[in-house]
């Protein structure tokens, strides 16, 4: 039977030579030996030192399995990871908190929260977070999810998106890119709906961020708006206007301001180039 050591070693080396399939194969195996070893859900109170050594062993893993998960676009098994690589992270003892991974897989559980479009876990997991962490945002890794969101709330699309656009140093988070600007554009669209009675393809093509009126107008014909005459035609309300709606109606403004502004931005910046 092999042991947990050769085990390891083996999941390492495929690790750095970026086998993520026999990763995957190993880490079952590896698991298994954990949980025997009461490893896998660790006993804090048990300050023992070779113990605690083997506790850093087990958080390496469980990283590894969380990466993996990430570069084989497995999210679920990622927060499952997550889950039980946080039991460290917000630990008591300072040899167990520590790890060279620990910014840059809390900004990737952020990154899928939003990604999901989960405000409300990324809310609750930020002040969770700002009780454990000093001065999150001044974290070159943490930083990241928090200004996409921001803006995001703020209606500075045209920030988001350039944030997504100018890509980031770390590849993982690259994995979100596409998704986050989908939801960049499915927001815009959204308030676009609320703000107009109707835009012409060249604003929808530059307030949307896409590359040609073409792409603009399949756009427009998937999310069920009109085009007439090189305009896209918003849909009308219902006739009867509940009462939620007339108290939407302020905020509904703000959007409109928020979107002109946008969309004077983008305009603007195409005449430039």
């Amino acid at each position: 039977m092999v042991s947990l050591a050769d085990l390891v070693k083996s999941l390492n080396i495929a690790f750095s030579n970026k086998d993520y399939e026999s990763c995957e194969k190993l880490l079952a195996p590896v698991k298994i030996e954990l949980i025997k070893s009461n490893l896998l859900i660790p006993d804090l109170t048990n300050t023992n030192e070779v113990y605690v050594n083997d506790l850093n062993i087990a958080k390496k893993i469980l990283e590894i399995g969380a990466l993996v998960s990430i570069y084989t676009l497995k999210f679920e098994n990622f927060q499952n990871y997550f889950s039980q690589i946080r039991v460290f992270y917000f630990c008591s003892n300072p040899k167990l908190n520590e790890s060279e991974y620990k910014s840059k897989l809390i900004s990737l559980y952020l990154l899928i929260l939003l990604s999901h479009g989960d405000t409300s876990e990324f809310h609750s997991e930020l002040e969770y977070l700002s009780k454990h962490i000093t001065n999150l945002e001044d974290d070159s890794l943490l930083s990241y999810p928090i200004k996409v969101e921001k803006w995001l709330m703020e209606g500075a699309y045209q920030k988001s998106w350039e944030l997504l656009e100018a890509g980031s140093k770390v590849p993982e988070f690259d994995v979100f890119t596409e998704t986050l600007k989908i939801a960049i554009r499915e927001e815009i669209a959204r308030n676009a709906e609320l703000s107009y009675e109707e835009l012409s393809l060249t604003n929808i093509k530059a307030l949307l961020f896409l590359e040609s009126e073409k792409k603009a107008e399949a756009f427009a014909i998937e999310r069920g708006w009109k085009i007439v005459k090189g305009n896209v035609i918003f849909p009308g309300e219902e006739p009867e206007v509940d009462k939620e709606l007339k108290e939407l109606e302020k905020a509904e403004k703000q959007e409109s301001t928020l979107i002109e502004k946008t969309l004077n931005y983008a305009i603007n910046l195409e005449s430039i180039v």
